[in-house]
This record gives structure tokens, C-alpha cells and sequence, in this order.
């Protein structure tokens, strides 16, 4: 604005750490009623964000971690309040799982002590109070497309061999000084705009036919390496019964395409990928009636009739602009209603290995099972489930921001810890198909879904390992022995409560 002219503004990497916007972090706290057999009852759930010293998109996010702490179970009463509170930190935004990563923490940490507590395993626990077709959830939203958490959960302890290893784990950490453990995490993701926002944001697609009778796709997603541009392509090529190769999308430039939303929300493939299948679906009834497409054309005849129209109108170009599938009711005030047009569905499974001479930890497997409808592009669908993974164990294990006067103290590569290929486990992905009216060819969203699952199902696994509980991320080495000493101190007259028959627990004689 100074200069009057355009400016371009490189941050190298410490200015980028400090500046950028960061996840909100956190606090929640949890009141459950639970009945003996091990049905919930009722919750009270208390979420309050570090906004940081501008609002943001700290009311966005803090709606996104209202819906989604109350997880896929069944409450016959659910109350979350929640909050974002204004801090000298600098402000926090948008990051992968947008608010849900942090309540969904809370709530898989959280189900694991209630099983605790009344004397059943953690994925019994959850099998009494999965939500299933034909439930409402806290928000009251009924659900209408299939839901069958329990055969993923089966599905997952299988592809996992969950109940071998918790045996054998268990008998090795009575002699190992390395304490294995493993930890579930079952969980769901809203996919597309919360409630109405995809009806407000009113989005539009277009595809023009080019003179050499080529489809152009016309959309504002934007391609940054999740594979926007191929899934899209995709289904135009599918839609249109042509090669891959043969499919174009224009670059998102604001003066060429229409505004079809923004790139977030785990929207682009359900919500725009259906408009795309739906102007291209418009697109070849206007050449079979008008220019005398066959109903089974090849290649060759697309393109001759393609250019029959061009030749008798001068162009051609057929637009789609969203329409619920479905009635969506939702209520901005009392957050009731239908929260999402459609949920992916899953079970995180970790393994972890928790030395006990340098109290680190480190995640060994980790076996992703996830239901997003149709999976449309199997390589792309696993890379996004494994950086997901990836990125959860950075925020479980490793990426802690220091905060010292209001500044980033550590914003360097030396102090700031990412974890880097060394650090990453096998990861299984596995998928359940289920399709979804809501996508094309039935996909569900998928971006976000994998951020939310990592980090309960590793500290789950450390508890189950050490017989520690910890409830804060990212969980380093100094956070462990912290809490192993007070354990220690236990040992010789403390007064910290340690049940050492839990399995797995800890055995203060082994640290000393």
C-alpha cells in the first residue's frame, strides 16, 4: 500500500515459523456419566483455544472442535461449552483438522480412562456406545447414510493382530527396558462447509469445450500438492467416457474461473468433484441432443460431435452450482442440526516403544483403517492417509512451539523438532468402501480425517506401555521423565498413585 505496486515477500525459515499462523492450542476438560455396564450416560465437555492476540479464524475452528468432541458415540445428554480466549501469543488459524484434532484428543484419552475406570477394555467401551445408522448425533443430526463403526473396529484389531501383540507386549515389558504398548483412537470427520456453509458459499463449476473439442475444466480449487487437479480431471474423464490425458483443467486464476470455494474443509473432491461430474453429465446430454453423440461413443466420436457444436453455436460451455443432496437443516444459533452433508469414519491403531533409560518415545506401527465412500484414487488416498500420519506424529511426539513474551523462542530447524523419515513407523492404510450420494462416484473428504487420529491412539499406546497417563502433546522426552520421576518418588513414600497390576505398568524398581 506504501509503494503503490505489487510487492512479493520472501520469509526465510526462522521469519516463516514466527509469523505464520499455528494451531490453536488447547485445554479441554471432561465430565462423564457412565453406568456400570459401561453405557454413557451423559458428558459435559469444556474446550477453551488460545485465539492469540487476533480473533481469526478462531470462532471458525472453535466451532469445528464444538462438533466434533462429542466423537462417534451415542450421548443421551451432551454438553460442550467452548471458547477462544484472547492472548499476547501471536494469532493462531487455519492447520489440518481445523479444531477437531484438539477435541478429538481429548475425547479418545478421555474414553480410555472411563474403560478404565469401570473395569473394561478400551475397545469394549467404545463398541457400547458407538453411534450406527439411524442415531442422531450430540448435534441431533440424523444419520441416514450407513455407519458401521463396530465391523471397523473389528476390522482394524484384526488387520493390526491387536489382541496378540497387547499379550505379548505385556509379558515382554516385565523384563525389557524398552516398554512396548498399543493404543486405539476411533474417530469421525466431518466433510464439506458445517451446516448451511456450503448452501451460503453457493459454488459454481464450469466446463468449456476448446476448439479442438477438448473439455476444459473451470474451478477455483486450488492444486498444492494433495492432488486436486488429477481427482477432478478424473472424474471429468470418467464422466465423459474419455481418456485421462485428453481432460484439461485451467489454472484457479480469479479472472478465468468461478468461484467454486475455498480449498479447505475436506471439500474439493465430494463437493466440487460432484459439481464436475454433474456439469459434465449436462455437458454430454447437450452433444447427444444437439450434435448426435452415440450413447456409447468412443474418443474419436466425442471429439467429432464436439466439434459439430462448436461449428453450428461457436461454443459450448455447461456450469453446475451446488444443490444439496439432501435437505440441510442447521441452526447457527443453538448448533443443532445436520453439522455435515456427509462424515469419513475410522479406527487408528499405534505401536509404540518407550525407552525407559532416555524416555523417548517412538511410534513402531501404526495401521490406518478409514471409510471416505469411494476411494477415487488409491495412490493419492494413501499418501494422504500417510502424511496425515505423519504429520500426527510430529504433533503427538515432536513439534512443541516455545513461547517466551509473546514471541516463538524456538523457531529454528535446531530447536523446533519435525520428525523426518527416520522417525516414521510402517504405516498400513487400509480403506472401507462405502459410497456416499454426496460425491462423485461416492467419495467422501479425506484431507483432514488423518490428522485426527494419531495422537490418542499414541499416547493410548504409551499408557498402555508404561501405565503412565499423559495428557498433554506434544509429549517429549523431558514430559516423560518428569512424570516418571513422580513415580519414582512414589516408590520411596511419595504420594502419587500407581497401580502396578494394571498391564504394562511401569515398575519404579526398573528406572532405578
Amino acid at each position: 500500500m506504501k509503494c503503490g505496486h505489487p510487492v512479493k515477500m520472501t520469509y526465510d525459515r526462522a521469519e516463516d515459523m514466527a509469523a505464520t499462523t499455528k494451531r490453536h492450542p488447547s485445554r479441554t476438560r471432561h465430565r462423564t456419566a457412565v453406568s456400570k455396564d459401561g453405557k454413557l450416560l451423559g458428558g459435559e465437555i469444556e474446550i477453551t483455544l488460545d485465539g492469540g492476540a487476533y480473533s481469526t479464524l478462531s470462532p471458525v475452528v472453535l466451532s469445528r472442535a464444538t462438533i466434533h468432541a462429542p466423537g462417534p458415540y451415542r450421548w443421551p445428554f451432551m454438553r460442550v461449552r467452548a471458547k477462544a480466549m484472547a492472548t499476547n501469543h501471536p494469532p493462531h488459524g487455519a492447520f489440518r483438522g481445523f479444531g477437531a484434532p484438539q477435541s478429538l484428543f481429548a475425547m479418545e484419552r478421555h474414553m480410555d480412562k472411563v474403560a478404565r475406570v469401570i473395569g473394561i477394555s478400551p475397545e469394549e467401551l467404545r463398541r457400547r456406545n458407538f453411534l450406527q445408522t439411524g442415531d442422531r448425533t450430540a448435534s441431533g443430526q440424523l444419520l441416514t447414510d450407513s455407519v458401521d463403526m463396530q465391523y471397523l473396529l473389528t476390522r482394524a484389531l484384526r488387520e493390526s493382530d491387536y489382541y496378540v501383540k497387547l499379550a505379548r507386549f505385556t509379558e515382554q515389558n516385565k523384563h525389557s527396558p524398552i516398554k512396548r504398548g498399543i493404543g486405539i483412537a476411533t474417530f469421525m470427520h466431518g466433510a464439506g462447509f458445517t451446516g448451511s456453509g456450503e448452501r451460503r458459499l453457493n459454488s459454481l463449476v464450469h466446463v468449456d469445450v476448446l476448439p479442438d473439442g477438448r473439455p476444459q475444466l473451470l474451478v477455483s480449487s486450488t492444486e498444492f500438492g494433495q492432488g486436486t487437479n488429477t481427482i477432478l480431471c478424473q472424474v471429468a474423464a470418467e464422466t465423459l467416457h474419455l481418456p485421462y490425458e485428453n481432460v484439461l483443467i485451467a489454472q484457479p486464476d480469479t479472472s478465468l474461473v468461478p468461484d467454486s470455494g475455498p480449498t479447505v474443509a475436506s471439500r474439493t473432491a465430494m463437493v466440487v468433484g460432484k459439481l464436475v461430474e454433474r456439469a459434465c453429465a449436462q455437458l454430454l446430454e447437450t452433444l447427444r441432443t444437439l450434435a448426435g453423440l452415440q450413447q456409447n461413443h468412443t474418443p474419436e466420436q466425442f471429439t467429432a460431435a464436439a466439434m459439430r457444436y462448436l461449428a453450428e453455436h461457436g461454443s459450448l460451455r455447461s456450469s453446475a452450482r451446488y444443490e444439496p443432496v439432501r435437505p440441510v437443516n442447521w441452526d447457527d444459533e443453538l448448533f443443532h442440526g445436520d453439522a455435515y452433508p456427509a462424515y469419513a469414519w475410522a479406527v487408528y491403531v499405534a505401536e509404540v516403544a518407550i525407552d525407559i533409560n532416555t524416555y523417548s518415545a517412538s511410534v513402531t506401527r501404526f495401521d490406518a483403517l478409514q471409510e471416505v465412500g469411494k476411494v477415487m484414487h488409491p495412490v493419492l488416498a494413501k499418501g494422504q492417509v500417510e502424511g496425515g500420519i505423519a504429520q500426527g506424529i510430529g504433533y503427538a511426539l515432536y513439534e512443541k512451539c516455545v513461547w517466551k513474551d509473546g514471541r516463538m523462542i524456538n523457531n529454528q530447524m535446531t530447536n523446533y523438532i519435525m520428525p523426518t523419515s527416520a522417525d516414521l513407523p510402517e504405516i498400513h492404510v487400509h480403506f472401507e468402501e462405502v459410497p456416499s450420494a454426496h460425491g462423485p462416484g461416492g467419495a467422501k473428504g479425506i484431507g483432514e480425517l488423518p490428522m485426527d487420529g494419531p495422537a490418542p491412539a499414541i499416547l493410548n499406546a504409551i499408557e498402555n506401555a508404561t501405565g503412565v497417563s499423559f495428557d498433554i502433546i506434544p509429549l517429549l522426552p523431558e514430559d516423560i521423565f518428569e512424570r516418571f520421576t513422580r513415580f519414582t518418588e512414589h516408590a520411596h513414600g511419595g504420594s502419587e498413585e500407581l497401580d502396578p497390576d494394571r498391564p504394562g505398568a511401569f515398575l519404579p524398581e526398573v528406572n532405578a
